[in-house]
């Protein structure tokens, strides 16, 4: 899809000297408030990101961002530079995990990577938790304390649709997002420190 042309009739009010459309001003301040855009939550931004990427990836490099685009996975973000360079600037605003929310995340990208891209990844919240309690053993013996720091972590996935109810109780969608945000080193750094966990607690 060709970029439309910019002009007056892109302006929203009489002072207004931006050049998008109302809809294409919308999807670029959802990537920028993140954490990424779905065509399962918001179809018509998603498909504005995808129909003119080009403008949006212009714009977004005058920002030291970088936008990636999945139209298999549905699913579009915008990220840091990881190019080095004296004017960069980290724009994107980063949230520290908590160690239940990484657990978490670990957990239900293995669950991702264990199917085909197409599929859907539906998982068992409790089966989730229940394997992920030997690595939060850290956290002291009390399985209803540990159980409610996961469930805290979990309802903060839900609130940025890393997973989704279905009609089925306790059973959740598991978003694609998940196989693009991290990387192969990330993931490997994040196994090592788990595993030297669950080896320490086994002790």
């Amino acid at each position: 899809m060709a970029t439309e042309a910019v002009g007056s009739r892109n302006q929203l009010h009489d002072n207004d000297s931006g050049t998008m459309t109302a809809a294409q001003r919308r999807a670029f301040g959802e990537l920028l408030k993140g954490p990424f855009v779905s065509i399962d939550r918001t179809p018509e931004v998603f498909k504005t990101i995808s129909g003119y990427r080009e403008l949006f990836a212009s714009n977004l490099d005058n920002l030291f961002l970088t936008l990636v685009v999945d139209d298999v996975a549905g699913i579009a973000y915008a990220k840091s530079w990881e190019e080095d360079g004296t004017e960069s600037r980290i724009l994107m605003r980063k949230k520290a995990l908590s160690f239940a929310e990484s657990v978490l995340l670990l957990s239900l990208r293995h669950e991702l990577m264990r199917e085909s891209p197409s599929e859907r990844v539906v998982v068992s919240k409790d089966e989730i938790f229940e394997g992920c309690l030997p690595f939060l053993s850290s956290l002291g013996t009390d399985k209803a304390a540990t159980w409610k720091k996961l469930d805290a972590a979990w309802n903060k996935l839900k609130d940025v649709s890393i997973v989704r109810a279905t009609p089925t109780d306790g059973r959740f969608d598991v978003s694609p997002v998940l196989r693009l945000i991290f990387s192969a080193e990330e993931i490997a750094q994040l196994e090592a420190n788990y595993k030297q966990i669950l080896e320490e607690n086994n002790e």
